[in-house]
């Protein structure tokens, strides 16, 4: 999949806000030149002129657009100062309604503790959130790629106190927590294994399956301790391989993350 450039991000931006593409394309059409006719902005947009003055009400009637000149009529656009301004307080509106909603709805019994993420973008979008919602920790197994995708919010968690560990097989981003890697290159290691990832939150939710770029993509969030034990076990692994690979300590963390396994060590000393 193509990287977007920033004007196509701005575009997809704006249509995940709700408004429709020709709607978009207009106001950025307007943006770049302005003021402009309806005939100008035909020419300059792509939408068709047909549609021209009918997607123009439209987008005086949501507040992006107003008309400065008439005969011909032409029109300039809301600036992104403000209209940034305009969507944080309307959507912000939305989801305070939402929020007091939801609350009021009854609900017959507790959600299930395991939920299908399907697809690549709910999968970023699902660590993200869990990431941001964690109290305590967050440790994560994962590729080079997820963790540039979510290197902002590892940031910010780490930056409001919580304890953030990660391991990789691959170099990692800086600055995103206290980071075990073995530095192999995604090319490399692609030719071997499919992307994956275990994100484990407050010791206590478990995000863990494929991190293929696809719509088919399957993962699993899940509260079920057995599951979330799992996957503990299995960074634990991860950590406890590379500490030893590496010739270093890693039982401060392996410690932090195993109150709720047996230790075997122990009960296994004659």
């Amino acid at each position: 999949m193509a990287k977007m450039n920033f004007l196509e991000q701005v575009e997809e931006a704006l249509c995940q806000l709700g408004f429709n593409r020709s709607q978009v394309r207009l106001y950025l059409a307007l943006l770049k030149q302005f003021p402009a006719t309806g005939y100008e902005l035909a020419a300059r947009s792509g939408v068709p002129r047909a549609a021209i003055y009918h997607t123009l009400q439209e987008l005086e009637k949501e507040g992006l657009v107003s008309k400065v000149q008439e005969s011909p009529a032409r029109y300039q656009p809301l600036e992104p100062e403000r209209l940034l301004q305009m969507l944080k307080l309307r959507f912000q509106k939305h989801f305070t309604e939402l929020e007091e909603g939801l609350k009021n709805i009854a609900r017959p019994a507790a959600p299930a503790g395991t939920w299908n993420v399907i697809g690549y973008d709910q999968l970023i979008e699902q660590a993200r959130v869990l990431i941001a919602g964690c109290r305590r920790s967050v440790h994560l197994s994962l590729w080079r790629r997820e963790a540039d995708q979510l290197a902002d919010t590892l940031r910010q968690a780490q930056a409001e106190g919580r304890e953030v560990v990660l391991f990789s097989f691959n170099p990692l981003p800086a600055d995103c927590g206290r980071s075990f890697t073995y530095d192999i290159p995604e090319q490399k290691l692609e030719k071997h294994w499919p992307h994956k990832i275990i994100l484990i939150a407050d010791l206590e939710q478990a995000l863990m399956g494929g991190a293929e770029k696809s719509t088919e993509n399957r993962a699993v969030l899940t509260r079920e301790p057995a599951l979330v034990e799992m996957a503990i076990s299995n960074l634990v692994l991860d950590l406890t391989l590379w500490g030893q690979r590496h010739g270093q300590d890693t039982s401060a963390v392996i410690s932090g993350m195993t109150r709720f396994l047996a230790p075997i060590e122990d009960l296994a000393k004659k």
